[in-house]
């Protein structure tokens, strides 16, 4: 699905990709995607109000937003306001891969792929593979298109001595065009980048609300921390003002530790070590369960309770806090994930009072390519 892109390769290509991304990610290029996202932010918003207060499903609501943010911010492409076809069959798509995936990472049966293609579940897998695809193929096609009618609108330009460009899709673009990466490779970042851009932050972004709706004192806070800090809601966010909200970032951390969008991630051993009186060889296959080490009472007092002040209270053990992963391989996209959350639930808040409907209900789990609700979770809006 993912090809060899940021996330999955290895060695000199993976150095050279990530030397190549990591620009787009600036200072400078991050305050450009704060408008996107806060004009997304304040459509959410108004589209929320339309509910009048009655139960909602909140994942379709919020896969919708995370998609149309990451097209505009990362590819630079405006997807239709009402629910578009290719847009629905993508989320769909996306969604149904995922298990398919996990199934045939954990079956020796379906490892032939001339067996899998024959079987039901194969032909699944390459319907839901060509919908994916497809849908990152007319993304690159276009933004071709629209940098050919205006040339000039993307060119590079020079600020505060830093090169910036309007989107990551661009980068990719320009490089291709100097020889330096093929269609398919394009095709790869683009693939990782929608998926990672947009499934694993509405995964956080529905944890966050579903938490946020058994917590009454915490949205007041982070409502008395926004007025704080804005002052006028109609005022732009500026990036101070995500830098000033520490209550949020803590709100959104805690978040993170009890429902990390990464449950688990996987690593190579590259040299012999000793883990206590375990000799672990290179070559070594090892799977790092962030969900459980999150969870762990010794390194969080009260590990299954909601408490965001933890993370203003005190420093924690390196590598103790991971949904990020860490070191070098560490998410390119966290700072962008964490300014888009603060500006949807600092939004949210100030606008609404979130109740659940069942109180403290937590919804059973799935992990697939990232963690999921297996039952909706539904939330009320109640305009203040």
């Amino acid at each position: 699905m993912l090809g060899t892109g940021l996330l999955l390769s290895t060695g000199n290509k993976w150095h050279s990709r990530r030397k190549l991304l990591t620009p787009t990610f600036h200072f400078n290029i991050l305050k450009n995607f704060a408008v996107v996202m806060e004009e997304r932010s304040r459509s959410f918003v108004r589209q929320l109000r339309e509910t009048e207060g009655s139960e909602v499903e909140v994942a379709s609501l919020i896969k919708d937003f995370t998609l149309y943010t990451i097209c505009e911010t990362a590819m630079g492409i405006s997807l239709d306001l009402d629910k578009s076809e290719p847009a629905l069959n993508y989320l769909d798509a996306v969604i149904n891969i995922g298990p398919l995936i996990l199934e045939r990472s954990i079956c020796f049966w379906l490892q032939s792929d001339l067996i899998y293609r024959s079987l039901p579940t194969g032909r699944r897998h390459e319907k839901y593979l060509k919908t994916i695809h497809s849908f990152a193929d007319n993304l690159i096609h276009g933004r071709k298109q629209q940098r050919l009618r205006d040339m000039e609108e993307f060119e590079t330009t020079e600020e505060d001595g830093v090169k910036r460009r309007l989107a990551f899709l661009d980068l990719l673009l320009e490089v291709e065009s100097k020889g330096e990466i093929d269609l398919e490779g394009i095709r790869e970042e683009v693939n990782t980048f929608m998926f990672e851009g947009h499934d694993t932050t509405a995964n956080a972004l529905i944890f966050g609300i579903m938490l946020l709706a058994d917590h009454p004192e915490v949205q007041d806070k982070i409502r008395e921390e926004y007025r704080k800090i804005v002052g006028e809601p109609d005022r732009a966010f500026t990036m101070s003002d995500f830098t000033e909200m520490k209550y949020l970032e803590a709100v959104i951390k805690e978040t993170l530790r009890l429902y990390p969008s990464v449950p688990f991630i996987g690593r190579t051993v590259t040299e012999d070590f000793m883990l206590d009186d375990v000799l672990v060889r290179a070559g070594t296959q090892v799977a790092v369960r962030i969900y459980d080490l999150q969870r762990r009472q010794d390194l969080f007092p009260d590990p299954h309770d909601f408490k965001p002040e933890r993370f203003l209270e005190a420093d924690h053990r390196p590598f103790a806090f991971v949904p990020f992963s860490a070191g070098a391989r560490n998410c390119i996209g966290q700072r962008f994930a964490m300014m888009e959350m603060k500006c949807v639930l600092s939004m949210i808040c100030d606008n609404f009072r979130l109740e659940s409907s069942i109180k403290n209900h937590r919804p059973a789990l799935a992990a697939d390519l990232v963690l999921r609700a297996v039952e909706p979770i539904h939330v009320r809006f109640v305009p203040r």
